[in-house]
């Protein structure tokens, strides 16, 4: 694909906005063309189980061209010229009650597609479902599957107990949930999923705490004697539109040997009006992770500035500074890794979003990181579609 003719796929979603009005009503597709939302469709709405999911999919372009058509280190949009289905993600859940009395629910995820490479987790879990010997860039992932139970316990106790996704960081795996298709240096480094307990409790209005037990870092039964806890605790002021976030997961990674690894991430959020700002700063440790007695280091900067003009469009510009102090998360050696990403959202259905974005990535660097060790920057251009059923 030239860079014309991925130029003219961007100009056409802008231009195609202009005569295309927007439902009012959010909706799935399959409620769209039926009438029935998925539970209903499906009749599973009444024992309480809500039937969902969304597909994820598109293009981007690379400007340098590289031979192996790799967009690396950035993740999951890491293939340029090709159309790709990032995420086919179905759900079965049933939504915990949060009242007076106890409830249990739980959900259950499964996700096929390019994305789901970086999702999976290690053990007897999903990483050997379907052979990439068949498939090249796809797999399956099962990044969810647990139970939820809520206790009427002073201002209300829920806890989950099985294989879920962590509560660390901005940026989400499911991504209906985040403004750009990209995603951040500082995502690709964090932990995804974790397997264990987690307990939630609202302290009162402003506070709420989050603590658990888990096996580790997107880890199911690997090690299962090397446990971690993870934690958080989160401040709202709705008066003022600010949120601020710690937590962080520490814990040994392998039970027989030194190893131990610990990531937080601090976030803070500030709505303006239709602005909205967040600053979040991570930082991970392991030791032993390079050799005996090397231990590895990482953290990052990342701002986020976004703008809601209408129900239907949005506007937003994302920057980081990812540091390797080891060489350890990706190939390059030590590292200063710098990204700048503009985008667009475009909503014209309420099942619908459409995300083109322009990203510049640079870096200092032992090694040249992009183009098969070739060049120190580059330059993507990517156009994706999320379809919510």
């Amino acid at each position: 694909m030239s860079i014309r003719n991925c130029l003219l796929s961007v100009c056409s979603v802008l231009i195609l906005s202009n005569v295309v009005s927007a439902d009012d009503t959010p909706t799935g597709l399959i409620s769209e063309l039926s009438g029935k939302d998925a539970s209903s469709w499906t009749g599973l709405q009444p024992y309480g189980l809500n039937l969902g999911g969304w597909a994820a999919g598109g293009i981007n372009y690379n400007t340098a061209n590289p031979s192996d058509r790799s967009n690396g280190p950035v993740s999951m949009t890491d293939r340029t010229g090709e159309f790709n289905l990032y995420q086919l993600n179905l759900f079965l859940e049933k939504a915990v009650v949060k009242d007076t009395t106890w409830d249990v629910g739980g959900r259950f995820d499964f996700m096929f597609g390019t994305d789901s490479r970086y999702t999976q987790a290690t053990g007897h879990w999903d990483m050997g479902l379907i052979s990439q010997r068949d498939l090249r860039f796809y797999d399956i992932a099962l990044p969810q599957a647990y139970v939820e139970v809520f206790a009427p316990i002073g201002n209300g106790l829920s806890g989950k107990f099985g294989h879920f996704y962590t509560i660390i960081g901005y940026e989400s795996v499911p991504s209906p949930q985040n403004f750009f298709s990209s995603h951040t240096y500082s995502f690709k480094s964090s932990p995804f999923t974790t397997t264990g307990a987690l307990f939630s409790y609202a302290l009162n209005d402003q506070w709420s705490l989050n603590l658990g037990a888990v096996t580790g870092a997107d880890n199911f039964d690997r090690d299962l004697g090397a446990m971690s806890h993870m934690s958080g605790l989160t401040w709202t002021n709705a008066k003022t539109g600010t949120t601020a976030s710690f937590s962080v997961l520490q814990g040994d990674v392998y039970k027989h040997q030194s190893s131990e690894l610990v990531y937080y991430s601090a976030i803070v959020q500030q709505h303006f009006g239709k602005w909205h700002y967040v600053l979040q700063h991570d930082l991970g440790t392991q030791q032993n992770a390079i050799a005996q007695g090397q231990n590895a280091e990482w953290y990052s900067i990342v701002q986020y500035l976004t703008y809601q003009a209408t129900d239907t469009w949005g506007v937003g510009v994302r920057g980081e500074w990812f540091r390797d102090a080891n060489g350890f998360r990706y190939s390059a050696g030590v590292a200063n890794y710098y990204a700048m990403t503009a985008g667009l959202n475009w909503k014209p259905k309420g099942w619908l979003m459409i995300r083109p974005e322009v990203r510049y990535d640079w870096s200092q660097a032992q090694i040249a990181p992009f183009d098969g060790g070739q060049r120190t920057d580059q330059l993507l251009l990517g156009l994706d579609a999320v379809v919510q059923f």
